[in-house]
């Protein structure tokens, strides 16, 4: 199989989830001028879990950019008719990996075996990566002549602290910053015509689902256009915010000033 241009390869991580907000933000009605006033969020009710979401990627697409060469990193596959996708599939030394992202910001993830709780909410990390893994090593046993494994790796992004008592046996569960040393680490599994071929597989825009009329440069754009203008309006909300803070603390100032007056008045 020859592949003219490496396509797949040229999107942009989180490229799904940002092509979604998108399509969402386009039916929220533009905030009247007193909304922007008052710093009102542009964001739909839908908008702000793919906003995060695609932060994750994004945030995991970086970590993975500081990969040495021989590492090859593919984001955001389109799979199947539901608009799922693979938030980055990375094929290098170690083997061939399907990395799920996720953010959670600022708390505590508490990681015993197949069991993972964020704060005390237990989320199926484990369920989810190892049905993807699944999927894909038989998607590309299918095709290819040689077998090959994809191990399921949950990356986690801006938690307050992870605390792994029991890795899964199956799954990996990682922070984002500790990421490329561990896939470093990995004894060499693959060698180097056995990644090429994986990639060139990999590389078919026909084994996915259709790529959006959008380019990636426009996508990322479009999607730092909306980022700051979501902090515009967070930074107009504190405003306000301090000002009533202000301005309450110097009423109550001006009354307990009052106070010894209105007591000798009596």
């Amino acid at each position: 199989m020859t592949i003219d241009a490496p396509i797949m390869r040229l999107r942009c991580p989180a490229q799904s989830i940002i092509e979604v907000l998108l399509l969402e933000q386009r039916l929220v009605a533009p905030r009247r001028k007193l909304e922007r006033l008052v710093g009102r969020s542009p964001l739909g009710a839908d908008s702000v879990r793919c906003l995060d979401a695609a932060r994750a990627e994004i945030a995991v697409g970086l970590a993975l950019a500081e990969l040495p060469r021989g590492w090859i990193v593919f984001h955001s596959l389109p799979v199947g008719d539901s608009g799922a996708d693979v938030d980055h599939l990375v094929i290098g030394p170690g083997g061939v990996f399907a990395l799920h992202s996720d953010r959670q910001a600022r708390k505590s993830v508490l990681v015993a075996g197949r069991s993972v709780l964020v704060g005390a909410r237990k989320i199926p990390y484990i369920r989810e990566a190892e049905f993807e893994a699944v999927s894909l090593t038989t998607l590309l046993s299918k095709r290819m002549p040689s077998t090959v494994s994809v191990r399921g790796v949950v990356v986690l992004v801006d938690t307050k602290r992870v605390t792994v008592q029991t890795q899964p046996s199956r799954v990996k569960i990682i922070e984002a910053s500790d990421l490329c040393a561990w896939l470093q680490g990995l004894p060499s599994v693959l060698a180097p015509l056995d990644r090429l071929e994986i990639t060139r597989f990999v590389e078919n825009p026909a084994l996915w689902q259709a790529l959006t009329a959008l380019k990636p440069a426009e996508i990322l754009q479009r999607f730092s256009e909306l980022e700051a203008e979501v902090a515009r309006a967070r930074y107009t909300r504190l405003r306000w915010m301090t000002l009533g803070i202000v301005l309450s603390t110097l009423g109550a100032l001006h009354v307990l000033l009052l106070l010894p007056q209105i007591a000798s008045a009596r």
